[in-house]
């Protein structure tokens, strides 16, 4: 029971921090969506992640992996990961709704979600093994 207490948490921790990157992807779209034309996914998707990531850091520093690591070296850890995640999942998603020809802001969040589903799994290794390595006596 006790093995499957950290992915389960790290999967609220991740489905939480989801609505906060989609909510803020999907109001990005309706301010900015006319302005930004064909780049309105990509300029989206950077700045919903930019605030749901440091979201998310915290929730996984001290929910989920209970780490005990110093929080800045945490936190550059943290965005070692990020920025590579970010910038695949911004090329991905960029990729696809030009591939399909995606013309709506739901095809757009459904692309965005199916993307950044791949990317999951193995940002809870690296962060588990690598970004909180030093996790909190039981």
């Amino acid at each position: 029971m006790k093995k499957a207490k950290q992915p389960a948490l790290y999967v609220l921790s991740s489905v939480l921090s989801w609505a906060v990157d989609t909510g803020l992807f999907r109001l990005g779209l309706a301010l900015l969506g006319g302005v930004l034309g064909d780049a309105s996914a990509a300029a989206c998707n950077v700045i919903a992640r930019i605030f749901s990531s440091f979201f998310n850091f915290n929730l996984n520093n001290r929910m989920v992996f209970q780490s005990r690591e110093p929080y800045g070296k945490a936190l550059l850890r943290y965005y070692l990961l990020a920025v590579p995640q970010l910038a695949a999942s911004t090329l991905l998603l960029s990729l696809f709704v030009w591939l399909f020809h995606v013309q709506s802001d739901n095809g757009s969040t459904l692309v965005k979600i199916l993307v950044d589903g791949s990317l999951f799994v193995a940002s809870f290794f690296i962060q588990k093994f690598w970004v909180f390595r030093g996790k909190a006596e039981e």
